[in-house]
């Protein structure tokens, strides 16, 4: 069996690279990034958990955030990959290739960030599948990750050779990919004992900047590649990033006034906390949604060129966003049963990562650029 008869290998692999000045800064970044990323992975095999600011308090820390960040792009760059082949958008057809794999990689990317988190990922996954518990969120995570990668690849496998059942692998590679993105958010908004995040905001949430996040990948890559033959389609989406900003803000808005008004002891005092924070309403909001919102209306419709900026602002404030959402989950600590005799009233708890948990989190971001230039080196994408 010739793996080239199912997947598109190039004939001539060549891992060279032009040297111009912006590939030359790209690659001495992403080496910089996969160091640092060695640098943590290192630490912590030396030191274990005690390298990590984490707490019995706040036991989730930068890297569940980091995690989450790249499941957000791998489900959203699936998601539009697929429906462009299911629902046969033209304008999206160059870059659905790019897309289906760019979300593969993505979530190998999480993968070798939140590796170092779970501890023992090997009877992680033992116990996930003989535990039957079915009203985990994490129990069906495990069950639609894999379907998940499963049916993007054969998508990518059908669609590359022009044979098989091409739309329904793409439908069930959206359905998979939907419901994992989803899930993920329910393993936040299940949390009753966390009042922050509890209810249907996170799943909403995570699905919108999932979509986003694919779009603001594939801008960033269109523009600092100069790829005319994406211009199209990153112009066809930007049109679409405009609904999911809009919406995205009003949702924070209910979700503030919700929040504050509502004044449910704990939710509210962790609401006021994170919602003042410079990391919500520099990063998350402003940079994140409001900048990117403006951009898109306001900006020329053929002009991805500050769209292009505003994108990488806006995967910044994705990855932001996450980190928020894990602080806020845990800002009130738990209480004992015995509260009045073992534990005082909680206050805030204030939680800064550690220099291991940047080095892996953030390094992670270049072991992501590394797999996408060997499959613009090894497979054919074009």
């Amino acid at each position: 069996m010739n793996i080239k008869n199912y997947i598109p290998i190039k004939e001539d692999i060549s891992f060279n690279f032009k040297p111009t000045l912006l590939s030359i800064i790209i690659a001495l970044i992403s080496i910089g990034l996969i160091g640092l990323y060695l640098f943590g992975v290192v630490n912590f095999i030396q030191h274990g958990h005690h390298a990590y600011n984490v707490t019995r308090e706040h036991p989730w820390g930068f890297l569940v955030g980091a995690y989450e960040f790249f499941v957000a792009l791998a489900m959203g760059s699936v998601v539009i990959g697929a429906s462009g082949i299911f629902y046969d958008i033209k304008v999206i057809k160059p870059l659905q290739k790019r897309l289906l794999i760019y979300g593969l990689l993505s979530l190998f990317a999480g993968f070798t960030a939140f590796l170092f988190e779970i501890g023992h990922p090997v009877t992680m996954i033992i116990y996930t599948a003989i535990s039957g518990n079915v009203t985990s969120a994490l129990f069906w995570l495990g069950v639609f990750y894999p379907l998940f990668m499963l049916f993007t690849l054969l998508t990518f496998i059908s669609y590359t050779q022009n044979k098989g059942p091409i739309k329904l692998f793409a439908m069930l590679a959206i359905i998979f990919a939907n419901s994992s993105v989803l899930t993920a958010g329910s393993i936040f908004g299940l949390l009753n004992a966390r009042l922050f995040s509890s209810g249907i905001f996170y799943q909403i949430e995570f699905m919108v900047t999932a979509i986003l996040g694919g779009i603001f990948l594939l801008t960033l890559i269109t523009v600092l590649f100069n790829r005319e033959d994406f211009k199209d389609a990153i112009i066809a989406l930007k049109k679409v990033s405009i609904s999911l900003l809009s919406l995205l803000l009003i949702m924070y808005i209910v979700r503030y006034l919700v929040g504050i008004y509502g004044n449910v002891p704990g939710k509210v005092d962790a609401i006021n906390y994170i919602f003042h924070t410079k990391n919500f309403i520099i990063f998350e909001l402003g940079l994140g949604i409001v900048f990117p919102l403006f951009v898109s209306v306001f900006g020329k419709r053929n002009n991805i060129g500050l769209f292009g900026i505003a994108s990488f602002f806006g995967l910044v404030g994705i990855m932001f966003s996450r980190i928020n959402l894990v602080n806020g989950v845990e800002v009130i600590p738990l209480q004992s049963m015995m509260t009045k005799v073992y534990q005082s009233v909680p206050s805030i708890v204030n939680y800064t990562p550690s220099i291991t948990e940047y080095a892996i989190g953030v390094g992670a971001i270049g072991v992501f650029i590394f797999f996408m230039f060997l499959a613009e080196k090894i497979l054919k994408l074009d």
